[in-house]
């Protein structure tokens, strides 16, 4: 792997390891003390994929925190990850195409545009092109990753992908008509696989929680594991703390029952492909 890989690896690992943590009842001094540790800044660092788990160390965590064997095999997976020396050509790795690898169901919504996991490349771009995150000379690549992190999307084991939008997302003209267009088209292409829903929230439904905003919530099932990514103008962030989680799956709940059922959002999806063909 490249070194962005391992490093998404390293980060995926250590929120893992928190969250473990977390649930054996440890604060990140109690564990400290019990693993012999100089200091608790160690685990601070471990934990936010700063340094690397040698596997000596990751064994007595797993222990430790009393990791079930099945879901400790996984981390054991993660931990070999993030400890490969990274090749001399860099991968386009993230942690978002970490997590979304190792996915077993994935929650996202977008009120105003597209969300990430359904953008063509065209798409891709003329956003990037817009960021204040992103310098000009990177949004090609950019693109191309955003693209790249869909591919585990279509494997042979494919997450369950559940995709609500606002119907804004539909009419917003990124890129061109041309470019929204064939976006729809892929958007359209995508709904019809067996492991994806798509539901659409009407413009006439008024104001409902998610309002105005965007995330995607990604859920592994080995070890049981959900984190929140958010995008925003200046920094990403992941919110995987059990009351967060909790608030996010509520309003993504809400949201889909507030909007269109599968068919009829699928026929608003074909009507808007229609209208920007003529």
């Amino acid at each position: 792997m490249g070194s962005a890989a391992v490093a998404a690896y390293r980060e995926l690992l250590g929120a893992v390891l928190r969250s473990c943590r977390e649930k054996a009842g440890m604060s990140p001094t109690q564990a400290t003390k019990l693993l012999n540790w100089y200091s608790s800044v160690k685990i601070a660092r471990l934990e936010a994929g700063a340094i690397k788990v040698p596997e000596d160390e990751l064994e007595r965590m797993l222990a430790l925190f009393q990791v079930p064997a099945g879901e400790a095999e996984k981390i054991r997976f993660f931990g070999e990850k993030a400890r490969e020396r990274p090749s001399r050509v860099t991968a386009s790795e993230s942690a978002f195409r970490a997590y979304v690898a190792e996915a077993s169901e994935i929650s996202t919504y977008a009120d105003q545009l597209l969300p990430d996991l359904t953008q063509t490349v065209d798409y891709a771009n003329a956003l990037l092109g817009t960021s204040l995150r992103t310098a000009p000379s990177d949004v090609g690549r950019e693109a191309r990753e955003r693209v790249e992190a869909q591919r585990p999307l279509s494997s042979a084991t494919p997450p369950e992908l559940h995709i609500v939008v606002g119907e804004p997302a539909l009419l917003r003209p990124v890129g061109g008509r041309l470019v929204l267009r064939r976006q729809l088209e892929h958007l359209r292409s995508l709904v019809e696989r067996p492991n994806v829903t798509f539901r659409v929230i009407p413009i006439d439904h008024g104001e409902h929680a998610a309002l105005g905003l965007s995330f995607t919530m990604i859920t592994m099932a080995v070890p049981a594991f959900t984190t929140v990514y958010t995008e925003g103008l200046t920094a990403v962030s992941y919110a995987d703390a059990p009351d967060e989680v909790d608030a996010y799956r509520l309003a993504f709940r809400r949201l889909t029952e507030a909007a269109l059922p599968a068919e009829d959002s699928a026929k608003l999806l074909d009507r808007r492909i229609d209208e920007l063909v003529q």
